[in-house]
């Protein structure tokens, strides 16, 4: 495709030259911006050129790799404790799921049930496992 062939390499090269220049960072993210305006107008293609798109991607990950742009921004400590909540399983759950395992072991399959109702009572469900312990995890609200 010509995006591959031809936008990538070019704005690509046009990124080195313009660093290899005496670190001409607005010539360096007139590139980048080049290659954003080549995505943005493939997304707009009733069928766009997915293997271009990949290549523009890869190519704008690698000036980020000297601009440093485009990162995820580190959570707050408000948020970091919100998500460990969020991610958090309560110990009666997990006393729930064992008591589960339990009865499932000894086929007592109402007494399985009849926990499992519990555990998703309590916001939670389960995935049991062919080999292995179940997955709990928080119902999504």
């Amino acid at each position: 495709s010509e995006l591959v062939s031809k936008v990538v390499p070019k704005q690509l090269n046009n990124f080195e030259v313009a660093l290899l220049d005496d670190l001409s960072m607005p010539r360096a993210a007139a590139s980048l911006f080049a290659l954003i305006k080549a995505a943005e107008g493939e997304f707009k293609k009733a069928e766009p050129d997915t293997a271009g798109l990949a290549a523009i991607q890869e190519a704008i990950t690698k000036m980020d790799r000297v601009f440093g742009v485009f990162y995820q921004v580190p959570l707050s400590e408000e948020e970091k404790q919100e998500e460990q909540e969020r991610t958090m399983i309560p110990e009666e759950v997990m006393v729930l799921v064992g008591e589960r395992a339990v009865a499932k072991d000894a086929k007592d399959y109402e007494l399985a049930d009849s926990l499992r109702a519990r555990i998703t009572e309590l916001g939670f469900i389960v995935k049991d496992m062919k080999d292995g312990d179940p997955i709990v995890s928080r119902l999504e609200s």
